[in-house]
């Protein structure tokens, strides 16, 4: 939070509280009536500005000894500090009440004859009241400052971990390109320009926190379509089927590829009997994907690398107790299940 917008936070709170205490002053003094002269004539008595002045005194005194000198894990220091600080606030009052405004204005707040210790244990409650003002304040701050480094922190998680993603996608892309280019070059073209048009997504559609889940599922499709260039038509066996309402969901970007990507580089799609299996359900408030592929024996040992690991950690930061992710590696036949509320 910057200092201007800070000094406007804490003018727009002292200008609430005095107007408040102006209100219930003019009823007090009214028997309970409020009326606009009443209130009015807060502002040009020279007892509200200086006994709120001594309220202000009391709240940034307090404010800064519980930023200075707090002790989260000794409550009777705390107890303490409240306290004494209590106490030097009631004496204040005092004070600038009965020796001085009094005098000089003919007007006590109590007897003139009163003593000090009735006076100062009798406004104990409002002064420690304005004192827990400063130490609720203080704790408030604190959050907010936490909260807002924990932000900044997961912000810049996040796009690290996306960044891993461009990188491990396009190595993947490559790689099949080449294999493509060896084998069939004439197909190669048609291959970059899906490149092309999936690099142009990441790059420049996927930057908003959230995406269209038709983009996104437009993003998978076109991704599959690049696939299918490497191989045969005859030998290119996947399911992909899309269920619920797409239309109208909003999703973090890039968060699907990754299953997709690991069952093409770990599985077999020339497998008639054993199809890639893709489903993407859109609920009301949630959108579950599944993946499923026999495990290729040569890529075995690598299923779960960079793509998953880093999927894992941006759902732990984009959806925190709002996804369920499941992945199992049965008797050659790897499945990834994860549901989203949305």
């Amino acid at each position: 939070m910057s200092r201007l917008r800070t000094v406007v936070n804490h003018l727009l709170f002292w200008a609430l509280f005095l107007n408040v205490a102006f209100v219930y002053n003019a009823m007090s003094q009214n028997k309970g009536i409020f009326t606009v002269a009443g209130y009015l004539r807060q502002y040009i008595a020279l007892y509200s500005y200086v006994e709120y002045s001594r309220v202000i005194v009391t709240f940034y005194l307090s404010f800064w000894a519980f930023t200075h000198y707090f002790f989260p894990k000794q409550v009777a220091l705390i107890f303490l500090q409240v306290v004494l600080l209590g106490l030097f606030d009631s004496t204040l009052s005092y004070i600038m009440s009965q020796k001085i405004i009094g005098p000089l204005t003919g007007k006590w707040l109590y007897q003139q004859d009163e003593s000090a210790i009735y006076f100062i244990i009798d406004s104990l409650t409002a002064s420690w009241l304005y004192v827990m003002m400063a130490f609720v304040f203080k704790h408030l701050q604190d959050y907010y400052r936490s909260e807002a480094v924990l932000h900044e922190k997961n912000a810049i998680e996040l796009a690290y971990l996306k960044s891993q993603l461009n990188p491990h996608f396009l190595f993947n892309s490559m790689n099949n390109l080449y294999g493509l280019s060896l084998t069939e070059p004439a197909r190669t073209p048609d291959a970059i320009l899906k490149l092309a048009e999936l690099m142009r997504y990441m790059l420049y559609e996927s930057n908003e926190p959230l995406v269209a889940l038709s983009h996104e599922l437009d993003y998978l499709t076109s991704y599959i379509a690049l696939e299918k260039l490497r191989h045969a038509t005859d030998q290119f066996h996947i399911n992909f089927r899309v269920e619920g309402h797409v239309n109208g969901q909003l999703i973090a970007p890039l968060l699907l590829i990754a299953f997709v990507e690991n069952a093409f580089k770990h599985g077999e799609v020339d497998n008639a009997a054993q199809p890639i299996e893709l489903c993407l359900h859109a609920g009301n408030h949630h959108v579950s994907f599944s993946a499923q592929n026999q495990v290729a024996v040569k890529n075995k040992d690598l299923i779960g690398g960079v793509g998953l690991a880093s999927v894992r950690r941006r759902l732990a930061l984009l959806y925190p107790g709002r996804y369920h992710l499941a992945v199992s590696d049965e008797k050659g036949l790897f499945r990834a299940e994860l549901q989203v509320e949305i």
